[in-house]
């Protein structure tokens, strides 16, 4: 298997696991993106016509845009994403046009004032979604929730949670990348999308945000390193023991007061990568 092939297998692989019953179920547990991420958006977005949420997952995004645009489609190649979406918005946005189709699937004659994207872009393959992107719109925007993962670390403290990562990342049979380990990994990465987007600008924006240990266990669960259909009850059971050991002490009432660090970039989709 050549590399381009091993790459576009990885993707379909990951993209899969969003499809998984429990995944979209944990999915609610994800922690938003800061308000002040939506304002900075916003205030890039010249019309307020149409917007395409890609890769919408249960609609956090599109419900947000909804509120400041004629008509959002939400796209998402699962089933019990869009179903959750319908039901979390409660019938609230008659505007907002749930579509089910792989985002490289989806077709339109259609222009968007925005294009925005939550943490899945890396999923889709950019040969196919980027020319579509480029003659659908000026403006895609990419949001992403952990641009400086494992930092901020949740209460217990960044060694303490580094360890807890490490640990489980090797008893679930994968290497922990060497950055978790790095004190001063504070700027965020740049992702090979960025080669296909003429970028107008970067920004990372901190808020605070309670959660409860049960739901931030959840949410552990609804991300591609610990999906409980690959860990296994048994492990999965284990691995949830641990968590709550380990952040409970840190608790209120069993609330966690957590810091979440929200990244956007925005900018022009190419047809074609730079060089």
């Amino acid at each position: 298997m050549s590399h381009t092939d091993e790459l576009q297998a990885a993707r379909i692989a990951g993209a899969a696991l969003f499809t998984e019953d429990d995944v979209v179920a944990s999915y609610y547990a994800r922690p938003p993106y800061g308000p002040a991420l939506y304002a900075h958006l916003l205030r890039q977005t010249s019309g307020r016509t149409r917007a395409l949420d890609l890769a919408c997952g249960p609609g956090k995004i599109a419900r947000v845009l909804a509120d400041h645009f004629d008509e959002v489609v939400a796209v998402d190649p699962s089933e019990a994403m869009i179903a959750a979406g319908i039901a979390q918005d409660a019938g609230a946005h008659s505007n907002i046009r749930w579509t089910r189709l792989q985002g490289e699937d989806f077709e339109t004659d259609d222009r968007f004032d925005l294009v925005a994207c939550g943490s899945a872009i890396h999923w889709m393959d950019p040969a196919v979604q980027f020319p579509k992107l480029a003659r659908w719109t000026d403006l895609l925007a990419l949001l992403n929730t952990d641009p400086l993962f494992p930092a901020p670390p949740p209460p217990c403290g960044r060694r303490a949670w580094v360890d807890f990562l490490c640990e489980w990342r090797q008893r679930t049979g994968r290497v922990p990348p060497a950055a978790w380990r790095d004190p001063d990994h504070a700027t965020p990465p740049a992702t090979p999308h960025h080669a296909w987007m003429d970028l107008a600008g970067r920004e990372v924006f901190a808020f605070p945000f309670a959660q409860s240990v049960e739901d931030f266990i959840a949410s552990c669960h609804s991300r591609v390193s610990w999906p409980r259909s690959q860990m296994g009850a048994a492990l999965a059971a284990e691995f949830d023991a641990a968590l709550d050991a380990l952040m409970r002490p840190f608790s209120t009432d069993g609330m966690l007061e957590l810091e979440i660090v929200s990244e956007l970039t925005w900018g022009a989709p190419r047809a074609t990568p730079k060089d």
